[in-house]
Order: C-alpha cells, then structure tokens, then sequence
C-alpha cells in the first residue's frame, strides 16, 4: 500500500482499517456520546464537499475560530480534504491580535463556534477596515448562520469521491496550516506548516509513543496550539480513540468519566492537579498525611533508581506495593483510575512536579518544540528520561547548541518559512540552514537537552550580570502557596518579584493558623501570608547566586490570566506586560 503523502489522506487510511470501532467520545447534553471512525470520516467527506460547493478552492485559507470540539476536528481536515489552508484562531483571540490574523491571511472563509463568534470576527473586520467579505459558518445548528450539519447535507457521492480524489492528490510539500504563534514577545508571525512537516512530526511521535486502539486520549488543550493539534493527528493517525473535555473548569469531572489512558497537558495543569492534591492531604488527619509522606519518599526513592536504570532492591519493591495501594492507586482513581502517561510541553515543567506524578505511578513524557517545529523536537522517553529535561531529540531531528547557548534545529518538521514575513524568515536560519530557536539550553552529561532560558528573556543587570529569569522562577514556584512568580530587574541593581497566590492554597494555611481570610483580595496584605512567602523565597535564595537573588517583591492582586492578557492562551506570561502593567510598584522597587 503506497505511503500516505499527506494528513487526510492518512486519517481516511487508518479510518477505514478501524471501521465502525469507536473514535471519538464527546459531551452534548449533559451525556456523552460515542462515534465510530467510519462515521467521522464520513462527517469529514460531506463537509469538505459542502466547502467547495460554497466555493472553497485549493490553496485557500478558511480560519477556524472555536474552542476545542469535535467540530473544530472535523473542521480542521475538511478544510485540508478540500485543497484549503487551515489557519487556526484561539478562541479567546480578540481586538488587534484577532484583525491582525483576519488581514494578515486573507481568509476565504471562516469556521467559528456560534453566532456570537461569528459577530464578533465580521466586527471586527467590518472596524479594522478589511475591504472583502468572509463567508462565516457556525459550528452551531439553529442560528442565522449556515451550519457544518448543513453544508454537509445532500451532498452526492460524485461530490465525496471528488473530495476523496482531492485529498489522495494532495503532495507532502503543499501547504497544510498557517499557524500564528501565540505572541509571547508582541508579535504575530504566520507559520507556514506543510503536510511533510505534519506527518513527519507525527511518524516520529508514533516511533515514540505507543498507543494502541483500546488507548483514550483525554483532548484538553486547544486545538489552536500546535501541541493540542499534533495530538489530534497522533490519535486519528495512530488509531487511538480521543475524548474532548468539556472544559479547563470540568476537567476533573471528565477524567472520572473517561478514564482516559493519556493525557497531554500544559505544565500549569499539571501544577493545579498537584496542588489540589496536597490540600487535599493538608485537610486530612496528622496520621493521613505522615502516611502520605512516607508514600511519595517511597515513590521518589524508587523514581530515582528507575531513572538511572538501576535495579530496585525486593525491599523497596514491597515497600512501594504498599504505599501504592495505601495512597497512589486512590490518587489515580482520581483521574480516572487507568491513567498511564501524562505528556508536558508547552513551558518549564518544575523538575518536582515530574517526579511527584511519577512516584504516584504515572509517567511524565516532558519535550520540548516550537510552533515552528509543529511542537516537539525533543522528548523524555518512558524508559529513557531525566526529571529537569525535555529529553532526547526525536528521529529525524538534528539539534546542536550554538556558541552561545541557542538551540539550533534542522529535520523534517522544520517549517520553511514565515508567511508574508521574508525578512523574519531570513533572520530565523543561519548560514547552514539551522533553525535559530531563540531558547537556550545545554546537554546534560548523559544527552539530555535542559532548557535554561529565552535569548530574548535574558535580563542584564545594571552590574552587568546576564541572568534567565526562567531559572529563577522554577525554583520558586516550588510553593504551593504561589501561582505566578514573575523575576524583574532588566538593567537594575538586583533582582525583584511580582507573585499572584494560590488563594485556596493561602486560604487553607490561614485557617490552620486560626485566622480566617474576609476576601482573596486581602490576602495578598496579610501579615502572615508576607511572612509565609517571604520565608519561601529566603530558603530558595540559599541555592542561587548573589547576584541571581530575589532581593524585594510584590504580592499583586487577583491572577494573571488569558482574559486580562498577561498570559497567552496555552499559559504562559506575557512579560513586557507584566513590565508595563505594574511599572510603578517595580519603580518603586528602585527608588531608594
């Protein structure tokens, strides 16, 4: 059988393989349903004919503009099955981020979750002054706008098989997806993305991971992210089953109702589920949480042999049985009870934070990636890891660290280009063709890559001291007090801090201390919450340089947020705001 030559193509060959086996698990109406391969591939042919009916021809853009659902995935390789280019919009996307995309990529079309998205994006067209319209269709039945269930109604079977001869015919080196990346730094760039750079990014996965048909993947991240997409093609490519949960807010819910077998997550969801954890045990009995205790001490001293491939003693085996059926298998039970594999990327995953869900049972596959790469080049393998990397590069990836600590990618899921943008495009490669990355990292002794900060985010002090405050900052979210732990001082004296609370985590330590909290506004000024964290950041200051110190910080109210638009939608912070939003307490900072 000849080797699919791009993504759809793929997907419809391993549908029809898996036939009426179940593929997809989703919510409506408070119950969730079940659909088999042959229907999702058969949901997928109509749409794609419904596209080009309404016009839709090759190498046009159609945006999506939803959240994480199973349209958006039927979205997504219609568009593809059609000849379009899919570009991605995350759905809190909104003023000039949102009518910089809109008339950055020209779209033909547009796929968005309901009426009021719809709204929105022809508003904001209609105000940024974009000159030509764009035929907008809901996710959502029974609105004013054309919907996917209706597009993709009475179409004919020359109709499907156009479509299937299309997506046959599509070549490894046309364009899949144009993907803008999320703007830590301010600025938009369009990733150009092909269906080689997909399917390579995928092959290498399925070389790594090993997920079979029985295999639920829990879908939590958005599908706008390429971390959150490439899992979506890993399990329609890899023949696993997905279930799409409802919501960050509903997460713990779903994975009681799913008991999904892995999960790809975001470092923050991981640190939220910890967190949770350990109030959990903070409520219970003295007896309950030395038992704890001595479970996960147990837990780490086995994690430590197992990572250094070195046998576990019979009495540290028993020991561990022990504590697993005292304590971890009730935490997984948790989670669904049949979790095997949580896999991170996205951001820094503190180091304790890896070996906490391993201890309890459950492996941590931490990589690392860009957009760019369409998300990993390197990751922590099973049975080849180290707590504090992003692992190995993955097959077909070369990966070098330049003179001065840049990472440097070349391989097959390498974009090429950045669209529209030939200058940033020039400046992304160097002589050699080798992707500049703008992250720094260093190979551990026995080849692994640690990340050890951002190019753009390194801070020169007015002492003249270089420091990656991503460093710093992994050693002080070790708190569970701590949600948000922002290192300032570009071109100052010292360093200094802004922190948002974990304010159940504070709540629950000030009850215990006998004093009760009015508000979560309030914490922040509480005697005893400064002294609490000022304390943390003494004890960690212990373990870094002088001059890599946190010398003063700030305790600001509420959290930082995709909605406030401190973070971007896959979590992380947006420093120049930070910078910005809170310049007169850092000011203030200085003063003396």
């Amino acid at each position: 059988m000849t080797e699919p030559t791009n993504v759809v193509a793929a997907f419809f060959r391993t549908a029809a393989l898996q036939g009426e086996a179940p593929c997809i698990h989703f919510k409506r109406g408070g119950v969730w349903r079940t659909e088999s391969w042959s229907w999702l591939a058969d949901t997928v042919r109509r749409v794609a004919a419904g596209l080009k009916r309404r016009g839709l021809n090759p190498g046009e853009k159609v945006v999506i503009f939803a959240g994480s659902r199973p349209e958006w995935t039927i979205a997504d390789l219609a568009i593809m099955a059609a000849g379009g280019i899919c570009v991605p919009i995350y759905r809190s996307l909104a003023g000039e981020r949102l009518a910089f995309i809109l008339g950055h990529s020209q779209p033909r079309m547009a796929i968005v979750e309901n009426d009021q998205f719809g709204a929105l994006l022809e508003e904001t067209r209609r105000i940024s002054g974009i000159p030509y319209d764009i035929d907008i269709i809901s996710m959502e039945g029974g609105s004013a706008l054309p919907s996917l269930s209706q597009i993709g109604e009475k179409i004919a079977s020359e109709e499907t098989e156009l479509v299937t001869h299309t997506a046959v015919g599509l070549s490894s080196d046309d364009v899949a997806s144009i993907v803008y990346t999320s703007g830590t730094t301010g600025e938009l760039k369009g990733v150009i993305l092909t269906h080689k750079n997909l399917l390579a990014e995928i092959r290498a996965a399925q070389l790594v991971f090993d997920f079979s048909s029985r295999d639920i993947c829990m879908l939590c991240l958005p599908l706008a992210h390429v971390l959150g997409r490439m899992t979506q093609f890993y399990v329609l490519i890899q023949g696993c089953q997905a279930a799409y949960a409802e919501s960050l807010e509903r997460l713990a819910q779903n994975y009681l109702e799913i008991r999904p077998h892995f999960v790809v997550a975001v470092p923050r969801m991981l640190e939220k589920i910890q967190e949770r954890v350990q109030a959990h045990v903070g409520r219970s009995s003295s007896m309950a949480r030395r038992l704890f205790d001595w479970a996960l001490s147990v837990g780490r001293r086995r994690s430590a042999l197992i990572m250094r491939h070195r046998r576990v003693p019979w009495s540290l085996r028993l020991r561990y049985r022990l504590a697993d059926l005292l304590v971890f298998r009730k935490l997984r039970s948790r989670l669904g009870g049949r979790l095997r594999v949580f896999v991170s990327g996205g951001a820094y995953l503190p180091e304790g934070v890896a070996l906490f869900f391993h201890a309890a049972g459950m492996a941590i596959q931490e990589g690392y990636g860009l957009t760019e790469t369409f998300a990993a080049a390197t990751v922590n393998r099973v049975d080849d890891f180290r707590f504090g990397t992003v692992g190995k590069p993955l097959p077909g990836i070369e990966l070098k660290i330049a003179d001065d600590g840049e990472i440097l990618l070349k391989g097959p899921t390498v974009f090429k280009e950045y669209f529209k943008n030939q200058k940033q495009t020039s400046l992304s490669f160097d002589e050699k063709g080798w992707f500049r990355t703008g992250d720094l990292g260093e190979y551990t002794k026995d080849g692994f890559l640690r990340i050890t900060g951002r190019k753009k985010d390194i801070m020169v002090t007015a002492g003249g001291k270089n420091i990656a405050p991503q460093m710093i900052e992994s050693i002080m979210l070790s708190s569970p007090y701590i949600n948000h732990f922002v290192v300032c001082g570009e071109g100052r004296k010292y360093l200094s801090a802004l922190i948002t609370l974990n304010a159940e985590a504070v709540r629950e330590y000030l009850l215990a201390q006998g004093c009760e909290a009015k508000d979560d506004e309030s914490l922040g000024t509480n005697p005893l919450v400064k002294q609490l964290i000022s304390g943390h950041i003494e004890e960690r200051n212990k373990k870094l340089a002088p001059y890599e110190t946190i010398k003063k910080f700030a305790i600001v109210e509420g959290d930082f947020s995709v909605e406030n638009g401190i973070l971007t939608p896959t979590l992380k912070v947006r420093r120049s705001i930070v910078a910005d939003r809170y310049r007169d307490i850092l000011d203030g900072f200085y003063k003396d």
